[in-house]
């Protein structure tokens, strides 16, 4: 078949190599290049992990992740809500661990043999007809496809020409920076979440340094005043990230150390996600974020890109270019509700962690104080036990 992938991230890059291991040979294009800037540290659950079986880079992955061994949660003065271990059902079903994301997409690529590649290249326009879709692509080609798999994250470009509009975010109205800071902050494998009202403070060890994730609504973090002024760059940034982190006691001179200057680029991600009303159009499927992106907070997301870009490969496994769009349509039934109802469970958490009020906050932390670690993971724990 001729397969287009758009989107060289996660998904995108698993489909790719999953279906070469299938005797496919896809086209994948990114708008990015590839030392685009990267971001953040990423938990992957076993649902994602044990993908990587088979693209032969599990062991790589392991050795390059920070096991998850122990989650604490604080309170906004730092007091200890509550501290356990990852529950032990976990570690049966595979590897959960955090790595820099751009050390996974390093793993991937490499996984994928003399994949055909473009980096800086985006789609600008698809047009079914009959049995193929005809595209053309930002650098002038045009070409027919009997596949085309949006897996370009979550402003798909792919999403908004199948659909012919654009769907509006899910969004929290809150943002977090992200940045790396001195691995010997934490301890090795300790999460530790910060939930304070109004302010949000994470850190994830990753092997040989430690994610940063403060978070706080967009108009604080961003410093904005009433004229829009702290829109347009950084100005003042170390100082607002100072100031919310201070509160919880933490070492702040030594969390910011790393921090970029203020005239310096700093990711900020944007508490948001979406949800496709359709993830497949006849030969055209969405993949990843692009049919479902996530909100950070139950660090499920990147899994269930992964899951999904192995339940497509795997349906595409059982067919041919005749058959394509049937394929897709067992894809979308296989996979739409166990994705959504991993992203209702990452909006549930969302309402929890992102209050401004200091009343809510309190009756938050109550709760947290007599919540078990098997309550707060269960349902990513039962999806385990559930076939893909």
């Amino acid at each position: 078949m001729r397969i287009l992938i758009v989107g060289a991230g996660i998904a995108g890059l698993t489909l790719a190599a999953l279906l070469q291991r299938q005797g496919e040979s896809p086209t994948v294009i990114d708008r990015r290049n590839e030392d685009a800037h990267l971001g953040y540290g990423l938990a992957l659950w076993p649902h994602g992990s044990r993908v990587f079986h088979a693209l032969g880079v599990h062991d790589a992955f392991a050795e390059r992740s920070e096991p998850m061994s122990r989650y604490v949660a604080r309170d906004g003065a730092g007091t200890e809500l509550t501290s356990s271990s990852m529950p032990e059902s976990i570690a049966e079903y595979g590897h959960l661990g955090i790595i820099d994301r751009g050390d996974l997409l390093g793993i991937l690529r490499g996984a994928a043999d003399e994949l055909d590649l473009r980096d800086g290249v985006s789609i600008e326009r698809l047009t079914p007809r009959g049995d193929q879709v005809e595209t053309e692509l930002s650098d002038g080609t045009e070409a027919s496809f009997d596949l085309v798999v949006g897996a370009d994250g979550i402003h798909s470009r792919v999403r908004e020409l199948m659909l012919g509009r654009r769907i509006p975010d899910h969004d929290t109205g809150w943002g977090c920076y992200v940045w790396w800071a001195d691995a010997d902050l934490a301890a090795p494998g300790e999460t530790t979440e910060r939930w304070g009202a109004g302010s949000f403070l994470g850190t994830y060890p990753s092997r040989d340094r430690l994610c940063v994730i403060a978070g706080a609504p967009l108009e604080t973090l961003r410093g904005d005043a009433a004229d829009g002024v702290g829109r347009a760059d950084g100005a003042g940034r170390a100082a607002r990230l100072a100031s919310l982190l201070r509160p919880y006691g933490v070492p702040v001179d030594r969390y910011l150390a790393d921090l970029p200057a203020d005239d310096e680029p700093l990711f900020l991600w944007r508490m948001a996600d979406v949800r496709s009303p359709l993830w497949t159009d006849g030969r055209i499927a969405l993949v990843g974020d692009a049919a479902a992106a996530f909100l950070p907070t139950a660090g499920i997301g990147a899994s269930m890109a992964l899951e999904s870009a192995a339940a497509l490969a795997d349906e595409l496994s059982r067919t041919d270019e005749t058959y394509v769009a049937k394929a897709l349509e067992l894809y979308e039934r296989r996979r739409r509700r166990r994705v959504e109802g991993a992203q209702t469970q990452s909006r549930r958490l969302a309402t929890l962690m992102f209050v401004r009020s200091p009343v809510a906050a309190w009756a938050r932390d109550q709760a947290l104080r007599h919540a078990t670690m098997e309550q707060v993971v269960g349902p990513l724990i039962k999806d385990l036990r559930r076939p893909i």
